[in-house]
């Protein structure tokens, strides 16, 4: 409920016979709404202030607990400053909260993989909130990209192709996808397909893949 603050005028100090009893207009005080807050920290998230997007998230928690998209909201925010063991715990509890936020079960995949490395039982879980975010969104090619590299810690090379190929049907232009692709390739032993991914995102600007041009250029250069 809103709080209602009422501010009255004193009364003179001349005594009763110039009584002047005036209300001014109520002034009243609203918290901020769920909207409000997750707007605020999202502008600042896009903006790189992870500190004050960190806070917003925390005070729309604070008045909204039951709403799991703070705690998805501010798990993103602390992984981007390194702090994988507290936003692990904030993806947790929005899953918990029964969420159906495709992207709090992708961030609790990519944490688990972080912060736990590549354990069997943590690529396990990862796998599993992997999964779960593309069962809810299966349009977002980050989504694939992100399982790719989860299969391919669990040494299964044709589902992270898989995954890798089906992220650049979703987005040609995912130069991550094309230089993870070039290598798996590369290590499969298919050369020219390798050479090709790698040309097409060193020219989208990745610098790895560049690299690697550069280490197998006599391979590539004729592709």
């Amino acid at each position: 409920m809103a709080a209602l603050t009422f501010a009255l005028c004193t009364l003179g100090i001349t005594g009763c016979s110039n009584i002047s009893l005036k209300f001014k207009d109520p002034s009243v005080t609203y918290p901020p709404s769920p909207g409000s807050l997750e707007a605020s920290g999202d502008k600042k998230y896009q903006a790189g202030d992870y500190p004050g997007a960190i806070n917003d998230y925390g005070q729309l928690i604070e008045r909204y607990p039951e709403i799991p998209r703070g705690y998805t909201r501010r798990s993103a925010a602390k992984g981007k400053l390194g702090l994988l063991k507290e936003a692990l715990e904030d993806a947790n509890m929005a899953i918990e909260l029964g969420t159906n936020d495709a992207w709090a079960y992708n961030n609790h995949a990519v944490l688990l993989l972080r912060s736990s490395g590549a354990s069997p039982k943590s690529l396990k879980e990862a796998l599993e909130s992997a999964n779960k975010a593309i069962a809810i969104d299966s349009a977002i090619p980050t989504f694939y990209f992100n399982r790719a590299i989860i299969k391919y810690n669990m040494n299964d090379l044709n589902g992270a192709m898989t995954d890798h190929s089906r992220t650049l049907e979703l987005d040609e232009n995912y130069s991550d996808a094309l230089r993870e692709r070039g290598s798996l390739f590369a290590e499969l032993g298919i050369v020219p397909s390798a050479c090709a991914d790698w040309k097409k995102a060193s020219s989208l600007g990745d610098t790895r893949s560049t690299d690697y041009l550069q280490a197998n250029s006599e391979v590539c250069k004729e592709e």
